[in-house]
């Protein structure tokens, strides 16, 4: 291990409460960095950063302790574990997501997104909260259905797809007649180009210019544009439109600090952030959902059962929260494979963090995903194993699977987004038979940034009948 020390700055006491752990405290201490983990020279470790990234974190986090170093291509990220980096995400105080929002600002010509650190994010917050919860789920669910029916009735027998790929243009059709009140107007390649040139451009370390000069990106980004702007202004022309969309959502707030008004430019990226929220994360995790319940045939039978019988007693389309067994099926999914392992943050002072410095400006990633794989939580936790959610303790452990973030960045999708996963797969699997192309094929993991599984064919075996 490596160690470098800082210069010491006067250290004050920690911005938490009394009863928060003394291992977080403002200043720079004693200015002995965190270590800085081997890896290959000048490119570090890329492979495992970009591959199955949990197993990785977890195996560097007992080796090195809850804070760490990587350097990959010049770079450096400091990676923080444990409650105490939880409590640091969730206080708000010292970490920020500021930097790689100017990125995003200028990349999409919008003010909105330097709102996401400040009080006013605080007010867009409640928007979404009031309007992306439950309620919706509930009101849309007969849409949500029919959707899905509409985008499967064109399976056939022996047809074959790309796992990720299906459940992508199956989320953001959903999501475009939640949010936008229209059905998707683009295809799965370009808004991908627009997604991940957009996420490269924030996170990737990439000068702006370079990343965001790719003539099908350019070219992508314009229709959009010219597509949301005129959405925008339907919905400024329609009441009950606005009512039902997101965008209505802001026009119901103040608008950005230093303005007295919304300009259309400035919400444009609200029918963007639809996608941008569900297009890897919700998919991703529906992805691998099938997956798991496909290699693992006695839970998907407890699945369809269970259906089976909620039918038999409902008149109308299955509540997702009352699929026990399929929420618990859920949430193991997310678990092994969550979305997003880390969360992007950077440190708005020097601070101490279990007795290292990070210096104000360190690009501090926090591992969300810390207690996924802790055996005493999860024994064998590398096995697929619902029942874990089920029964006594399951509340406890489910305060330990932070598959969609935490504190006051955490997805502003975080209970609608599972609820669609879980209708998405339920519909599929107790509607088709499926098999894995070939037979026990496992996916190749990767994270870019958020978790996905790669090369994953399912072939449809035919109807079911229910």
């Amino acid at each position: 291990m490596q160690a470098e020390k800082i210069n010491p700055t006067n250290e004050n006491k920690s911005p938490f409460d009394e009863g928060a752990s003394t291992r977080i405290k403002v200043g720079a201490g004693n200015g002995i960095r965190p270590p800085l983990i081997k890896s290959t020279p000048i490119i570090g470790p890329i492979k495992q950063f970009t591959g199955d990234v949990l197993p990785f974190l977890a195996e560097t986090r007992k080796t090195y302790g809850d804070v760490f170093r990587m350097r990959m291509l010049g770079f450096e990220m400091t990676c923080i574990c444990g409650p105490d980096a939880i409590a640091l995400m969730e206080n708000d105080d010292i970490l920020c997501t500021t930097k790689s929002m100017k990125v995003l600002q200028k990349a999409i010509k919008s003010r909105l997104p330097m709102t996401f650190d400040g009080p006013q994010h605080k007010i867009y917050r409640k928007a979404h909260s009031n309007f992306l919860n439950r309620k919706l789920e509930r009101a849309k669910r007969d849409e949500i259905i029919g959707c899905l029916s509409q985008q499967t009735d064109q399976w056939r027998p022996g047809d074959t797809f790309d796992a990720l790929k299906e459940t992508q243009s199956q989320t953001v059709q959903v999501l475009s007649q939640l949010l936008n009140r229209e059905p998707f107007p683009f295809s799965r390649e370009d808004l991908s180009k627009v997604i991940h040139t957009l996420f490269f451009a924030t996170y990737g370390h990439v000068p702006m210019w370079l990343a965001l000069n790719n003539p099908a990106y350019k070219s992508a980004q314009k229709r959009m544009n010219e597509h949301f702007l005129e959405l925008v202004g339907k919905v400024r022309a329609d009441p009950d439109l606005a009512a039902e969309t997101m965008v209505g959502q802001y026009l119901s707030c103040p608008p950005p600090e230093g303005t007295d008004h919304w300009e259309d430019d400035d919400l444009k990226i609200v029918p963007l952030m639809a996608y941008l929220a569900g297009f890897d994360t919700v998919a991703s995790a529906a992805a691998f959902f099938l997956y798991r319940l496909l290699s693992h045939p006695e839970h998907l039978k407890k699945v369809r059962d269970e259906y089976r019988k909620l039918s038999q007693e409902s008149d109308g389309n299955i509540d997702p929260m009352d699929q026990k067994f399929l929420r618990a099926a859920f949430q193991e999914t997310v678990r092994i494979t969550p979305p997003g392992a880390l969360v992007i943050r950077y440190a708005t002072q020097d601070f101490q963090f279990a007795g290292y410095t990070i210096r104000k400006g360190d690009e501090v990633l926090i591992q969300i995903s810390g207690d996924h794989l802790d055996e005493e939580l999860f024994p064998d936790p590398t096995r697929f194993d619902p029942s874990r959610f089920l029964g006594k303790g399951a509340s406890n452990l489910k305060r330990h699977v932070l598959a969609f973030g935490s504190g006051s960045h955490r997805c502003t999708g975080a209970m609608i987004g599972p609820l669609i996963t879980q209708e998405m797969v339920s519909y599929w699997v107790n509607h088709y038979d499926f098999e894995l192309v070939p037979k026990g094929a496992k996916p190749r993991v990767v994270a870019r940034p958020f978790t996905q599984p790669m090369d994953l064919k399912i072939r449809v075996v035919g109807r079911r009948v229910i």
